[in-house]
């Protein structure tokens, strides 16, 4: 029986290949850059890059492979997928692909040899070690349990035990503090844009996709749309906000998105928003 060709993590953190003399295998192995031969160890290394371990397991297809399940990577397409039909937001296919990936690293395992201990361990690992909010750890269950319990169809994750949400107040400015907050900014398309977050108590996401077209200045309303739960919804325009979108539109005449991010043809990103509020501040 032919024995296999292993590749493991070292201890240096490189990549090492180990197999039994053979000049083909030999031939291969030195087509890959990188490479250093360790004749006390009788073994090859290779720089600690997941391109070199899918290079490696590409030249011995067909041969017996032994690999690390550390080293081996998935790019999670089926779960992305699955998420894109049902309609997911980017943020949570986003977040779905980061704590799935993650997990897989933390665990070292494949998907098929994960067990039901190994999930409860990591989210030990991100309450305890993280010290993550009861939220994101939500999240987390709710990731791995949509791929191993929907895409994969395996039915232990349902027996985690979900921890209670943080119980905090919400953080309140009183009107002297956002009066405070707005007379700070000078720019007109921010104050503009924190006057929306402000007056129409809007979300930093529905501010940042506002289209022209959502405003409603004869009947005072803004249309929110693809709100939380893919709802749309209308909320009131004020009068000084209003006052202050006229501003805004003669200074920058806005043509789709009524605030436009720095490349053209998109809308302002969620994270200027916050910092937006954050210079503010």
């Amino acid at each position: 029986m032919a024995e296999a060709i292993k590749i493991r993590k070292g201890e240096s953190g490189r990549v090492t290949v180990t197999f039994p003399f053979n000049p083909t295998y030999v031939a291969k192995i030195k087509t890959v850059e990188g490479r250093r031969w360790h004749p006390e160890g009788k073994y090859w290394s290779f720089p600690p890059d997941n391109a070199v371990v899918k290079r490696i397991a590409s030249l011995f297809e067909g041969e017996k492979l032994d690999i690390d399940p550390s080293l081996q990577t998935r790019d999670f397409e089926d779960l992305r997928r699955e998420l894109v039909s049902r309609k997911y937001s980017q943020k949570t296919i986003k977040a779905y692909l980061h704590y799935n990936e993650n997990f897989l690293k933390s665990v070292k395992k494949n998907p098929a040899e994960v067990t039901n201990e190994d999930i409860k361990k990591y989210l030990f690992y991100l309450a305890e070690t993280k010290n993550y909010s009861a939220s994101t750890i939500n999240t987390a269950i709710n990731a791995l349990g949509f791929y191993y319990g929907g895409t994969l169809k395996r039915d232990f994750v349902y027996a985690i035990k979900r921890p209670k949400k943080d119980k905090k107040l919400p953080v309140v400015l009183s009107q002297e503090e956002v009066s405070k907050i707005l007379s700070a900014v000078y720019n007109i398309k921010h104050r503009a844009i924190l006057m929306l977050v402000y007056s129409a108590g809007l979300r930093v996401s529905e501010v940042a996709k506002l289209k022209v077209e959502d405003i409603d200045t004869q009947r005072k309303l803004i249309h929110i749309r693809g709100a939380k739960g893919r709802k749309d919804r209308y909320t009131i325009l004020s009068d000084i906000t209003a006052t202050v979108l006229r501003e805004y539109w003669k200074e920058y005449n806005p043509d789709v998105w009524l605030f436009s991010g720095s490349k053209h043809g998109e809308h302002i990103g969620t994270r200027t928003v916050e910092k937006v509020f954050t210079n503010a501040c």
